[in-house]
């Protein structure tokens, strides 16, 4: 199997939200179940059409400091 960068990997989810199968916006959170936590496309007000951005607005509302 071909061992894809983190650029091409992000790269592609990028392509993937600008296909617009759904909404083409975006989020990465919480569960609401409390298992873990969920990149997905979504129709919610704080979905927005960068998955960078989504992923950065994350890091940014948690606490960093272990990672």
């Amino acid at each position: 199997m071909k061992e894809y960068t983190d650029t091409e990997l992000l790269d592609y989810l990028q392509y993937l939200t600008s296909q617009k199968e759904y909404t083409g916006r975006v989020v990465l959170r919480d569960s609401v179940t409390g298992r873990g936590w969920r990149l997905h496309e979504t129709s919610g007000v704080d979905g927005i059409r960068d998955v960078r951005m989504a992923i950065a607005n994350y890091m940014q509302g948690n606490d960093m400091r272990d990672y």
